[in-house]
């Protein structure tokens, strides 16, 4: 043990203390409508949505490093805003929209006079790795091959805003917290901006259907608690196909160790659950 291994905090973490602290006291975020469901929600597990449908107590909170990333995120995202007001003066922000009854949401921007159509702007901040994968950037062969894009999850809340605010353009941009090394850009061919920023601008023919299916989805799960009393199977979007997963598997889908209601899943177990038999605790 020497003086290079790090000690306990008693200074650094001074703020992330403040930011923990916040989040208990504002408690659970309030939907925009007083819908079941929310936009940010989409793709998730539908008996993720199932639980939040019916108003189900957290078992599992956001955790220390969920709350630092989460509000670095909100920080970019109110400083982009703002610079976005003086590029589009037109442009609106976090306004709200819903499909009644069932989900609703804010927008990151609404731009109505951008060219070729009113367009839907959602931004994503993420680690240096997810922004590799979303450009196609290979760093050890020096190339870009076989971009995946933005998550299916991100074009879907998007599309939905977009759905709801009639626009014709979807927009999703990413913004990576590291950047790409100077050398590893060179190599590719790689401007500065393009070694943190990415954008995709996507078409009413393609994000339009793509709404359509989530809202039918999002809305057969609200019916099913609301009607049939019964919470939906675990099943989640993963890049646009429905995927069955298992929280107590070996290696669980990602998402699992981020659910807010995991132990709560665990304990109902698998299949289709019924109101009367879930463990989980209502706040309403």
């Amino acid at each position: 043990m020497t003086w290079k291994n790090p000690v306990a905090p008693t200074v650094t973490d001074s703020l992330l203390l403040e930011l923990i602290q916040q989040h208990e006291e504002r408690g659970p975020k309030a939907t925009a409508f007083d819908t079941p469901l929310r936009f940010s929600s989409s793709g998730d597990c539908a008996r993720a949505l199932s639980y939040q449908a019916i108003g189900a107590e957290v078992t599992n909170p956001f955790d220390a490093p969920s709350i630092w990333v989460t509000t670095l995120g909100t920080l970019i995202h109110e400083k982009v805003q703002d610079a976005i007001s003086r590029r589009y003066p037109t442009a609106t922000f976090e306004i709200k929209g819903q499909i009644p009854g069932v989900t609703s949401g804010h927008c990151d921007a609404y731009i109505p006079d951008y060219p070729g159509g009113p367009a839907l702007y959602e931004l994503k901040t993420m680690g240096g790795f997810a922004f590799e994968k979303s450009i196609g950037l290979k760093k050890q062969a020096r190339k870009f091959a076989d971009p995946e894009g933005p998550r299916a999850s991100a074009l879907m809340q998007a599309a939905i805003n977009a759905y709801v605010h009639q626009c014709e353009w979807v927009i999703i941009g990413h913004i990576s917290l590291e950047g790409i090394s100077k050398g590893v850009a060179a190599s590719v061919g790689m401007d500065d901006i393009a070694r943190t920023i990415a954008e995709w601008k996507i078409p009413k023919d393609v994000w339009y259907p793509i709404a359509e299916q989530e809202i039918q989805r999002q809305a057969g799960i609200v019916e099913d608690v609301e009607q049939n009393g019964v919470l939906a199977g675990r099943i989640i979007i993963d890049e646009f196909t429905p995927k069955a997963i298992d929280p107590e598997a070996d290696r669980p889908y990602w998402k699992c160790d981020y659910c807010s209601y995991r132990e709560t899943c665990i304990a109902d177990g698998n299949g289709i659950v019924r109101l009367d038999e879930t463990v989980a605790i209502r706040r309403k």
